[in-house]
């Protein structure tokens, strides 16, 4: 019999699932190297990013501030990243790249 009309591979929740956790899994060793693993931290910034953009996913919020989303290199504060906080904004700079990403600061007002 032949496989004609069937689908092959994953659903595509369990693509996106996959994705997901690869994703999680790689945020985690970004976030772990030191500046002696600088190949490493460089190699799963590509792939974190690569990820993203074929199944479509958001980065997570802690990972928007630890790599640069136009030349894919990790974030070492102080060396290659410029950080700001002006009028209720976090600028991010690249030192490399010199891209801008604004993120706004929300505050509780209530007291």
């Amino acid at each position: 019999m032949s496989r004609r009309n069937k689908r092959s591979g994953n659903p595509k929740a369990q693509r996106l699932a996959n994705a997901a956790k690869t994703q999680n899994s790689l945020i985690k060793l970004l976030e772990d190297t030191t500046n002696k693993d600088s190949i490493l931290a460089h190699s799963s910034a590509k792939q974190i990013l690569s990820v993203s953009r074929k199944h479509r996913l958001s980065l997570p919020g802690s990972a928007k501030t630890l790599l640069c989303r136009k030349c894919s290199v990790p974030f070492a504060y102080g060396s290659n990243v410029r950080t700001r906080i002006k009028y209720g904004m976090k600028i991010i700079t690249c030192l490399n790249c010199e891209n801008v990403r604004r993120y706004s600061l929300k505050f509780n007002s209530k007291v």
